[in-house]
């Protein structure tokens, strides 16, 4: 009778024991987590340092990026840059520049909005004299490569110069409409 005794015994003194030490090991091994909600005025990423580029389909540099630093808020999906140089370009020409004291990318909208001390740079081609304007405000539209302000505008194209309350400029169109209170001194290439 003891060997009958041992014979099950065992096998379920076992079973027992590792149904145990599983159990132990399941409690042990599970975390309970608590979602702490984020400071939705503090930034939850910051990147020092940026240099970033889009190529065109020819493999050409389209867009090329530099900041000092970048940042993004909580449940957000725009993001902010600190001194950003953004570089537009067509078959390895620069079609302009425009860098600023900041910056604010609106992901879905494909607009951004320079602030503070803004320069628009475009350089000059063989049909085109180069063009500088500086704002305080620009937003530019990265898709239909377009940009507006309502602020003080002070441009230079070529030879002529002035100031405006506001402006549109179209690059496909390679139009500059001066929205009002223009004061400008224009000089005709042609003479």
């Amino acid at each position: 009778m003891i060997k009958r005794f041992g014979g099950w015994w065992f096998p379920l003194v076992l079973a027992l024991a590792l149904g145990g030490v599983s159990f132990w090991l399941d409690r042990i091994s599970q975390l309970e987590t608590e979602e702490t909600p984020l400071d939705p005025r503090e930034p939850q990423y910051q990147i020092f340092g940026i240099q970033g580029r889009r190529f065109a389909a020819d493999g050409s540099v389209a867009q090329q990026l530099t900041a000092s630093r970048a940042w993004q808020f909580p449940n957000r999906k725009d993001g902010y840059l600190a001194d950003p140089e953004i570089e537009f370009a067509q078959g390895g020409q620069m079609l302009y520049r425009i860098s600023a004291r900041q910056a604010h990318y609106l992901v879905g909208e494909n607009q951004i909005v320079f602030e503070k001390n803004v320069v628009f740079d475009k350089p000059a081609t063989a049909a085109q004299p180069a063009g500088r304007l500086e704002t305080d405000s620009l937003t530019v539209n990265t898709q239909t490569q377009t940009a507006h302000t309502q602020a003080l505008v002070n441009y230079r194209y070529g030879a002529s110069h002035g100031t405006a309350q506001g402006m549109t400029y179209n690059h496909k169109q390679g139009l500059l409409n001066l929205s009002s209170r223009i004061k400008a001194v224009i000089y005709d290439p042609q003479r």
